[in-house]
C-alpha cells in the first residue's frame, strides 16, 4: 500500500530558490512550485495540496500577502510564509493572515521540514459525530471513502477499523471537514487526497473503483 505524501505548493519568483526549496522536499513531500500569485491561484483552484509555501515578496501586482488572503478565503489550508522582510509593519500584517509558521531567508532545511511537519500535524485534527448517545472520532486523514446501504453509512478507513453508521450522506457532508468529504453519487462520498487517478468517469482510491455521476 502507498503511503500518502503530503503536497506541498512553494510560490516563489526566484527560480533557483524555488528549485533549492524543492529539493528539500522531495524526499519526504512532494512538491510543485509556481512563481507568481496568478499560477499559485490558478493551480490551487484545480489540485489539492495539503500546504502552501508563500514568497511574501512575488512579483507582480499581487504579493504572497495576497495569495495567503486567497488561502484563508478559498480552500483553508494551511500555509507558510518565506521572506527577507523583517519590518513590523509586515509582521503585522503576516499576523493578521494566521500563517502556521513565519521563516526568514535564507531557509535552512531542518527548520523548514520541521515547521511544515507541525502546521500539517495541526491540521490533521479529530474530529467527532455524534448519533443520538453515540459519539464517533475520526482523523481526517484517516478516512478513505463513505458507502451508503439504505439507511447504514459503511465509513471505511485506512487504519482499517471501519465503522458502520444509522445515518445519512447529507448529516454526514455538514459534519466532515469539506475538503476530506466529496460526494461522487448518490451512494458514496471519497477523500480526494486518498484518490489515485481518474479515468474518464472511474475514480480509484486504493484497489476500489467508483463510478462518478454528472449529477455531483
Amino acid at each position: 500500500m502507498t503511503e500518502h505524501k503530503s503536497r506541498i505548493l512553494i510560490v516563489e519568483d526566484e527560480v533557483l530558490i524555488a528549485l533549492s526549496l524543492k529539493r528539500m522536499l522531495e524526499s519526504i513531500f512532494t512538491a510543485e512550485t509556481v512563481h507568481s500569485y496568478e499560477e499559485a491561484k490558478m493551480l490551487l483552484s484545480h489540485k489539492l495540496f495539503d500546504l502552501v509555501l508563500i514568497d511574501i515578496s512575488l512579483s507582480g501586482d499581487k504579493t504572497g500577502l495576497d495569495l495567503a488572503f486567497f488561502i484563508n478565503t478559498n480552500i483553508s489550508i494551511p500555509f507558510i510564509f518565506t521572506t527577507a522582510l523583517t519590518d513590523p509593519s509586515t509582521l503585522e500584517k503576516v499576523t493578521n493572515l494566521r500563517p502556521s509558521a513565519y521563516l526568514s531567508k535564507p531557509v535552512e532545511k531542518v527548520n523548514l521540514i520541521t515547521a511544515i511537519h507541525l502546521a500539517l500535524a495541526n491540521e490533521d485534527a479529530t474530529f467527532k459525530i455524534e448519533l443520538g448517545k453515540q459519539i464517533y472520532y475520526f482523523q481526517s486523514k484517516d478516512f478513505l471513502f463513505a458507502e451508503a446501504d439504505h439507511v447504514y453509512i459503511e465509513i471505511h478507513l485506512k487504519s482499517g477499523k471501519n465503522q458502520i453508521l444509522r445515518t445519512t450522506m447529507t448529516y454526514l457532508e455538514e459534519v466532515f471537514p469539506s475538503k476530506y468529504f466529496k460526494r461522487i453519487n448518490r451512494s458514496t462520498a471519497v477523500n480526494p487526497y486518498h484518490v489515485s487517478k481518474i479515468i474518464n468517469d472511474k475514480l480509484h482510491i486504493e484497489d476500489k473503483i467508483f463510478k462518478i455521476s454528472k449529477n455531483f
